[in-house]
């Protein structure tokens, strides 16, 4: 019967997480500008990033069926520079060359037809920053320590209700996670972010991400009230505090 409830417990805190995640990616400022529009009946969608990670041009795709479609790209620049959109295998796209890291491109997307002419989405200047790309390796172990960290925060806050375990181990673990991300794994992203990786060495600020440091600032606070008094005000105090802080921070 515990067992089964303490499985309850950890699939509910993962299932947490997860809706958690989602919710702050599609609320993001970062998250792509996307939409479907209607073309003289054909549909046309679009998904226009505002970071870019990646080595090579930064590709402007718009998935349509209609072959007739064609499109332009124009780069706000001191003299703006016009880049074709071409259909191709159900896409209309176009690519901008690779940008140093930091780079931020503004531009508008315009399609047209025998019988239109319109800019997508209507009226908006596009933006896009150029950012250094991150190995795999290292962008997926953050992601995981992070994702472990936010779970055993969540696990922890239902104990505030009656629901114990090993809470204090849960609280050792959840501090390392954060340590390991911010203090570790969030400078080096950072250099390969502003592509300084064997070419310059930025000041030791630009290096680390206060909302990063929350984390494992609010969970050495925790650890050490735990350990220090039975009241479970501190469980909840620490899941509250990084539910907040993962919505609220970026």
């Amino acid at each position: 019967m515990q067992k089964h409830q303490s499985s309850i417990l950890w699939i509910s805190s993962i299932l947490f997480v997860l809706l958690l995640s989602y919710f702050k990616n599609v609320t993001s400022s970062t998250y792509p500008i996307s939409g479907t529009i209607s073309i003289e009946g054909e549909k046309v969608t679009y998904a226009f990033d505002k970071i870019y990670r990646g080595k090579e041009s930064f590709a402007v795709a718009l998935r349509t069926d209609n072959k007739n479609l064609h499109g332009i790209l124009i780069l706000q620049k001191s003299v703006p520079d016009t880049i074709p959109l071409t259909f191709k295998n159900g896409w209309l796209q176009g690519k901008i060359p690779l940008q140093p890291p930091g780079t931020i491109i503004k531009y508008k997307v315009y399609l047209q037809t025998e019988k239109s002419y319109r800019q997508i989405p209507d009226g908006v200047l596009l933006s896009t920053k150029f950012v250094g790309s991150v190995p795999n390796s290292l962008s997926s172990t953050y992601v995981v320590l992070f994702f472990i960290g936010l779970v055993l925060s969540v696990r922890i806050g239902l104990a505030y209700f009656g629901f114990g375990g090993k809470i204090k181990t849960y609280a050792l673990f959840t501090l390392i996670s954060f340590s390991l991300c911010g203090l570790f794994l969030t400078p080096v992203i950072r250099l390969y972010e502003m592509g300084a990786v064997n070419t310059w060495v930025p000041p030791m600020f630009d290096m680390f991400s206060l909302p990063k440091l929350f984390y494992a600032g609010v969970w050495f606070v925790i650890s050490v009230g735990m350990f220090n008094s039975k009241s479970k005000l501190w469980y909840a105090a620490g899941a509250l505090f990084t539910v907040a802080g993962f919505l609220l921070l970026n």
